[in-house]
Order: C-alpha cells, then structure tokens, then sequence
C-alpha cells in the first residue's frame, strides 16, 4: 500500500495541473425561434410572447392586467408590442434586451352606484409609445428567467365634464420577473 502513495499523489497532481491548463468550455445552447411565458410582480400579471428574427433581433408581444385599483369593480389592463434587440455577449447563459413599441392602456372605471355623477362606469382607452429592458438567463436550451424592466407613457384618469379623461401623463416603470419556454 505504501509503494502507491507515491503514484497516488502524483496522479493528484497531474490531474489538477491539467485541469488548471484546460480552457473551460462556455456552455452552448440551441438556438430558439419562439419564447412562450410569464411575468409578474405584486401589482401585475401578464403573458408574453417572442419570435426571434435574425440572430440579435425579436419581437415581443406582452398583455398584463393590474391589480393596484383604489375602488371595487375597477381594473386596469395593457398590451405592449416591442421590436427587441438582444446585446450580444461572450457568456452564452445571459441575454441583455433592450426594446421599443407601442402601448395600449385599458382602464375600466365605476364610480358605484351611489354616485351623483350621470356617468358612472366607462372605459377608457390610450395608445402611446413604450419600451423596455432587462436580463434574461438562460439556464438549459429550454428555459429561461430573468429581470425585466417595462416602461410606458401612461396617463392619470380624472373625472371630467361628466365623463372620464385623461387629465396628464406619467412614466410608468414596471419591473417584472419574467419565467420563458424556449421552443
């Protein structure tokens, strides 16, 4: 036993020095076409879809409802279209995405039933500019999470000449943790 410590440690020895010598290998990951998934934070839930064009470029489609309304029977909706552009980096397991679109604002408003107003639900309705940002990481060829921040020329509602109206605008930031599959 003792004539293969020798041999044993030198083994050791020269498997860590060639391992230290061993470039590592970056994971590779397939290339995908279509993303299907979800996002989410406490105010907001939503769906979103991609296809990808071309090696850096995609679009994005997303529909969120918003769950922060101040009176029952209200709610707030929106969908965002954005064409993506995904930066390219060296570390395969990060995509950064940086985009630009289109927002569509839904906000169903209902003042009750007591109410002295003649006019006491609606919807109102906004298209403005968006975009978007965020960190995606690719953890097999078939998932991915990631961190992603949407931005939206919105708008504050006020209850004006007996209806409801868009009284000013406001950028609405909305962080999300986004959860994809990759096909």
């Amino acid at each position: 036993m003792l004539k293969l410590l020798p041999f044993l440690l030198c083994s050791l020895a020269v498997s860590r020095l060639a391992a230290q010598q061993a470039p590592a290998k970056p994971a590779i990951y397939r290339d995908y076409t279509v993303a299907l998934g979800i996002l989410g934070n406490p105010k907001v839930l939503g769906v979103q879809a991609e296809g990808r064009f071309g090696t850096h470029f995609g679009g994005r489609l997303v529909a969120t409802q918003v769950f922060d309304s101040h009176r029952q029977n209200e709610f707030s909706a929106g969908g965002l279209g954005l064409l993506t552009y995904y930066i390219p980096l060296k570390n395969p397991r990060l995509e950064p995405v940086v985009g630009i679109g289109g927002v569509y604002s839904l906000y169903h408003w209902d003042l009750g039933p007591n109410s002295n107003n003649s006019n006491t639900k609606g919807n109102l309705t906004d298209f403005n500019v968006g975009g978007g940002m965020g960190l995606n990481l690719r953890f097999s060829n078939d998932f991915r999470a990631g961190i992603n921040v949407l931005l939206a020329n919105g708008f504050v509602a006020d209850y004006q000449a007996g209806d409801m109206r868009v009284a000013s605008r406001k950028l609405i930031v909305m962080p999300a943790l986004t959860l994809d599959i990759l096909l």
